[in-house]
């Protein structure tokens, strides 16, 4: 079993600056765990198998999937959806969720607050160890 499953975010949203900046700031928060990176350039990845981990994190799109994981994991949401027993970070500024695509929404939603990274990681720490 995996510590954690990390799914990206829709790549057509944003450029592929964003998504790299983002994708390192995820990187830089499971680097030190067995982890799996999983693409969501489709809009449904009920084809796709999702392997068991511990954590999951999904980032925008991909926080899209995190309700339909076992209940008994720990679940992240960056920038994404909230729902029962996942934990949502989201910039204070990122207003994507509501419709506001404003250039200062959008840059925000692909930020993790340097206070999140470490909410982050420290919830990673205490449930994986």
């Amino acid at each position: 079993m995996l510590d954690i499953v990390y799914i990206k975010g829709n790549p057509a949203s944003g450029t592929l600056s964003q998504h790299e900046q983002m994708n390192a700031s995820v990187y830089e928060l499971i680097k030190e765990y067995k982890y799996e990176i999983i693409d969501s350039e489709a809009k449904n990845l009920s084809n796709k198998i999702i392997p068991k981990a511990k954590v999951y994190i999904g980032f925008s799109r991909g926080s899209r999937y995190l309700n339909k994981l076992d209940s008994n994991c720990l679940k992240i949401s960056i920038g994404g959806i909230s729902g029962s027993k996942v934990h949502l970070f989201k910039n204070i500024d990122d207003h994507i969720l509501i419709g506001d695509i404003s250039a200062s929404s959008l840059k925000a939603h692909f930020i993790i607050s340097n206070m999140d990274k470490l909410s982050i990681k420290t919830i990673l720490k205490e449930y994986i160890s």
